[in-house]
């Protein structure tokens, strides 16, 4: 499956142009969606601009400390998301794991005084009932 993934508010708070505090359990998921043969596909308002905050966001991803297979396909302008799914997505589409996505599920940020970060927690529960993902 192809798996779209927004940066911002979904891997980590929302801080452009600086990188925000990371989002707890969104490299674990990640990983466990690579390792279970998904694609991942960097779909970032970032890309947008072309400030070099794309690249900021490609090197965080991939850093070694992270344990992600490297990710070296994004999108040039981000592709408006389509809803998060309230059943198991079809394998031969794609999801987008998007903080905007209609009915993700979010929780607060944990570091900025406001605003709402995707909740990983949720989504590797859904991921895993979906058979997306094995641990």
């Amino acid at each position: 499956m192809l798996i779209y993934l927004d940066f911002d508010g979904t891997v980590v708070e929302h801080a452009y142009p600086v990188l925000g505090s990371d989002n707890p359990g969104a490299t674990d998921v990640i990983r466990a969606l690579q390792d279970a043969g998904h694609e991942i596909v960097l779909n970032t308002m970032r890309a947008d601009f072309n400030d070099g905050t794309l690249e900021d966001a490609l090197s965080y991803l991939n850093a070694e400390e992270n344990g992600l297979l490297e990710i070296i396909h994004y999108e040039l302008k981000k592709i408006t998301p389509a809803a998060y799914p309230v059943t198991k997505p079809d394998f031969n589409k794609f999801l987008f794991l998007d903080d905007t996505s209609k009915g993700t599920p979010l929780r607060p940020n944990l570091f900025l005084p406001q605003g709402l970060m995707v909740d990983w927690r949720i989504v590797k529960r859904d991921l895993k009932l979906w058979g997306l993902i094995q641990t």
